[in-house]
């Protein structure tokens, strides 16, 4: 950097170069938006010359200087990759080397101060995505790809109008299939228990669902319809005309709304501890939730889940792992180990996007009119101290002619929290 200015017998010029070198830690962990504390070491050399035309002499002052830089980083990269940000920080010189060139040397100038200083900074780039040819997906075919396990255990990945679906099938040959749907949204539950108490007697086949790490959803869209799409192309392509549907938590609504748009394609409905209902009845579910969740921490654990609950909002995945750390820690707290039920959940699959997009297409949807009289058995399974509460008339009501028990001494897990009465439940309903 050069600025020159001179009369008709002085001129003075300015030059300088400043780097900075810094280290920060993204909080949000989202593409689109970061907030990053961080430090960073800054070195400046700048000089300044002065010309005196009318004794045809020179004079420089030079500085060099080094510092810390603690400041804070807040950017949001739209979907073009450019990005917008500014940075506020404050400029601490720890070392400094200065002098003026001709003898002048003592004292103080306006140059020679310390250059502790308070600084914004706007800042707008871009982000350059590099992409590997050789990995592109072939969204022609339905089947991207296919493990075989010594178990007989099967995956693979659905092709559904672009979006990905990574579905885990134990090949049953001759007996009835039932498609399991797990809870979230936005966080798929391994239901190993579950899945070894069925894989024996049953073909069964579990997915994650989309938006998921493993089932990433191109489109952005999380409407019902397209959840409702989904279970339709696992069908399709496993080519089934008729199965039993299992569903918890969310899986469970997920499970209701299904039932009721494809009727004819079931062989029975399993809701465990279901989520209560759309629209008014969710948020109903939520505040329950909510409830739930404050009764079972200390005022700081909950000030934390407010802290990463708004985070999550904001995009970070990070902060919805933390959350729903604290979330199973509660709802395990009173049945099993903590640390068994932390161990058991593999929380690097799950993203904020389906969690962010999905509550409210819930809430948007109409509410359900239920079954009166389904020519299939429905069984509605809670425990008996449930997340749950008044809300479970909800599901109740809606289906008149379902089986619905209580499991003693469980929360919303029973197949953790009390494994022998919930397989004989089980057991009754596939009978």
């Amino acid at each position: 950097m050069t600025d020159n200015r001179k009369n008709s017998d002085y001129r003075l010029s300015l030059s300088g170069l400043n780097s900075t070198l810094s280290v920060g830690y993204n909080i949000l962990k989202s593409y689109k938006y970061s907030f990053e504390p961080n430090v960073g070491v800054v070195m400046m050399k700048n000089k300044v010359n002065t010309d005196n035309f009318r004794n045809n002499e020179s004079v420089y002052f030079t500085k060099n200087s080094t510092g810390i830089v603690p400041a804070i980083d807040f950017s949001f990269t739209n979907a073009s990759g450019l990005l917008y940000g500014v940075k506020i920080g404050y400029q601490i010189v720890m070392n400094e080397n200065s002098f003026w060139k001709k003898g002048i040397t003592n004292g103080s100038s306006e140059f020679s101060d310390p250059t502790n200083s308070f600084f914004i900074q706007v800042k707008v780039g871009g982000i350059l995505q590099m992409k590997n040819n050789s990995h592109q997906e072939d969204t022609k075919t339905s089947i991207i790809e296919s493990n075989h396990y010594e178990t007989e255990m099967k995956t693979a990945i659905i092709d559904n109008n672009g979006d990905k679906l990574f579905t885990v099938m134990h090949p049953n040959p001759g007996k009835e299939t039932i498609i399991l749907l797990h809870g979230g949204p936005g966080f798929p539950s391994s239901l190993t228990e579950v899945i070894n108490d069925l894989k024996d007697h049953f073909h069964i086949i579990f997915f994650h669902q989309r938006g998921t790490k493993k089932s990433p959803c191109r489109s952005g869209d999380y409407s019902m319809k397209a959840y409702l799409e989904d279970i339709e192309a696992v069908r399709h392509f496993y080519n089934i005309e008729k199965f039993n549907l299992w569903g918890h938590s969310w899986g469970g609504l997920y499970a209701q709304i299904y039932a009721e748009k494809y009727t004819d394609h079931l062989l029975s409905l399993f809701l465990c501890s279901p989520g209560s209902g759309t629209n008014v009845q969710w948020k109903q579910t939520e505040k329950e939730v909510m409830k739930l969740n404050k009764s079972m921490t200390t005022t700081w654990e909950w000030t934390k889940m407010g802290m990463n609950s708004f985070l999550g909002m904001l995009g970070s995945d990070n902060a919805y792992k933390r959350l729903f750390t604290q979330v199973m820690k509660n709802y395990n707290k009173k049945f099993v180990s903590v640390d068994a039920s932390i161990i058991a959940e593999d929380f690097d699959l799950l993203k904020a996007d389906p969690i962010n997009k999905t509550r409210p297409a819930i809430v948007k949807y109409p509410l359900l009119k239920g079954l009166s009289h389904p020519d299939f058995k429905i069984t509605i399974l809670y425990g008996d101290q449930d997340i749950y509460t008044v809300s479970k008339s909800f599901v109740i009501d809606r289906y008149p002619t379902a089986k619905v028990v209580a499991v003693p001494n469980s929360g919303h897990i029973p197949w953790l929290h009390n494994p022998d009465v919930y397989k004989s439940i089980v057991s009754r309903h596939y009978k």
